[in-house]
């Protein structure tokens, strides 16, 4: 192994030079690295729409409430459940992709947008004004966005439901 003997400044300043631009280089690539990392968990959501559903959320304004009956929200890679084992589409071994809602019922505030999303986890329905509340729990899928009626109004509020069928989770209805 090679000792060093002698060594000027010099020498030892141009090797603290090259440390100090190596320093700067990983602290740029650092930098990008995050800034993809934004720009992919900004861009998944919108070109890969993870959900669908089959919801369709009533607004009853006499009693200030939405109903749904029992529906589900299936994620992209859904049908890796009906499928044999190994499944062909599943991203992760056990990972669930269909998940079924049961009937329930939300008290809103009249005339306002909420964005509805579903929790398995804690098998709960979540409301909220602000979407990222929902997109900040890991758990939760984002279903739509609905208006609620006035006191006096009734009828279809929206959801994937009240499309005729199945709708892409994230779309935003306002039928009042």
């Amino acid at each position: 192994m090679p000792r060093i003997n002698a060594i000027t400044l010099d020498q030892l300043n141009r090797q603290f030079e090259k440390l100090d631009i190596i320093s700067a280089q990983i602290n740029d690539t650092q930098r990008k690295l995050q800034e993809i990392g934004q720009s992919v968990s900004i861009s998944d959501p919108i070109h890969a729409v993870q959900t669908t559903n089959n919801l369709n959320f009533v607004w009853s304004g006499v009693a200030q409430q939405i109903t749904w009956v029992q529906g589900f929200v299936k994620d992209k890679n859904w049908a890796a459940q009906t499928v044999a084992s190994p499944a062909i589409k599943s991203s992760a071994k056990g990972q669930k992709h269909l998940f079924t809602i049961p009937a329930g019922t939300l008290s809103l505030v009249p005339s306002t947008y909420y964005w509805l999303g579903w929790d398995p986890v804690h098998q709960k329905m979540l409301s909220t004004s602000d979407v990222s509340v929902l997109h900040g729990n890991y758990n939760v899928h984002v279903l739509c966005q609905i208006y609620t009626g006035t006191v006096g109004q009734s009828g279809t509020a929206g959801g994937g439901g009240s499309t005729g069928g199945v709708d892409l989770s994230g779309a935003r209805y306002k039928n009042f």
